[in-house]
């Protein structure tokens, strides 16, 4: 699934300089096409948020369409008010989003394209390649997540550090299709300032690799917006003992 065209020890030296990259044209044309196909109609999102009312591990929700479907309209309208009152002065999140692990392990939505791609993404070729690109040799697991940003969703200030885990680079596989700066969404990269360095606007095909920490966000997307913004998402991580 994996273009045979990309040269992982070519593109080393531009990671190394930066401590991340976009790579154009990652998947073979029929690979991206099936992922793109996937994530737009099979996928059962959950709505991701936080609630920093919550005790922290109980703060990352994750509603189901069955659950937002049970709620009163007054109920939604509250939750969406809370999320944006949070995200004044805290960390907050909201966008769609579906865990490929633990829906394979459960199950769910059995066949999917995107359970076949992780599957290739954390075999030995790939992992071959994300080791010669990062120079990182003791990482060994990657997870996924399928993300959809529509209007309204963002993902604030963050840098991916994980208590739980050992991530050393995260990662964005994007399959999504006419998207132009002024739709939001953008993944902006800051310094130590908080001043942005980079910006990355979303495109077909292409994977964004950067290191963790790496403090980052993702732009909120206007009301006015009809796309959908499109990827997998996780992390490269090093195998516990």
């Amino acid at each position: 699934m994996l273009n045979p065209s990309l040269d992982a020890a070519a593109l080393a030296d531009d990671f190394r300089r930066l401590g991340r990259i976009r790579i154009p044209d990652v998947l073979l044309p029929e690979a991206a096409a099936a992922l793109h196909a996937c994530l737009q109609t099979e996928i059962p999102w959950r709505l991701y948020c936080y609630d920093n009312r919550q005790p922290p591990k109980h703060r990352a929700l994750k509603l189901r369409q069955e659950d937002l479907a049970a709620m009163s309209p007054e109920q939604r309208q509250g939750l969406q008010s809370e999320i944006l009152r949070q995200a004044r002065d805290r960390f907050q999140y909201v966008y769609q989003a579906f865990d490929l692990i633990e829906g394979h392990r459960r199950g769910e939505q059995p066949g999917l394209f995107a359970y076949q791609l992780m599957q290739h993404l954390a075999g030995d070729a790939f992992f071959d390649f994300a080791r010669t690109l990062t120079g990182d040799e003791e990482i060994g697991l990657i997870d996924g997540h399928a993300t959809r940003y529509i209007a309204g969703h963002f993902l604030k200030d963050h840098a991916d550090e994980s208590p739980f885990e050992q991530r050393r680079f995260a990662y964005v596989l994007s399959v999504t299709k006419d998207w132009t700066v002024d739709m939001g969404g953008l993944l902006h990269f800051m310094d130590e300032d908080g001043q942005v360095v980079d910006s990355y606007v979303p495109t077909f095909n292409s994977l964004t690799i950067f290191a963790v920490p790496t403090p980052h966000l993702v732009s909120y997307v206007p009301p006015w917006v009809a796309g959908e913004r499109l990827s997998l998402t996780g992390w490269f991580t090093v195998p516990r003992d």
